[in-house]
């Protein structure tokens, strides 16, 4: 009865650990071979990561990941939704200020996070276009 009893838990365990990953897995898709990407630490500690893909020079998909609050979260997946459909050049207007609008607002103390979900933002589109430049000057696009 021990042996089954051990079996048994570990059994559970092992189909816990599997239904982690698999929700972890598809509530954070991920975008293969983009062609920007950035991770940015914010002062708080928290970590955000935008990857975009773009077709004929616009945002066709992207994907995002944090560490965060919820907040940030909110901030890093407007921050994207954002960005798709968008050049490069348009996607650097896009700031704090309207991230927050886009999320319906934020407390006060969590201001910093749409600040940085446009850092990073901003980061992944300066990755691109200096890999798209990077391609241009080796004329392989």
């Amino acid at each position: 009865m021990n042996l089954i009893s051990l079996l048994l838990g570990i059994g559970v365990l092992l189909v816990i650990a599997l239904a982690w990953f698999a929700v972890y897995y598809w509530l954070n898709p991920h975008v293969a071979s983009p062609d920007g990407k950035a991770r940015v630490v914010g002062i708080c500690g928290d970590v955000m990561e935008i990857s975009l893909k773009f077709k004929d020079d616009r945002v066709s998909e992207g994907s995002s990941w944090t560490n965060g609050c919820a907040h940030s979260f909110n901030c890093v997946c407007a921050a994207v939704d954002m960005a798709k459909g968008k050049s490069a050049e348009e996607i650097l207007d896009i700031d704090g200020t309207l991230i927050q609008n886009a999320v319906g607002g934020l407390p006060r103390d969590h201001w910093h996070c749409a600040g940085l979900a446009a850092e990073t933002l901003h980061a992944a589109v300066d990755n691109y276009m200096q890999t798209n430049l990077g391609l241009a000057r080796q004329g392989k696009k």
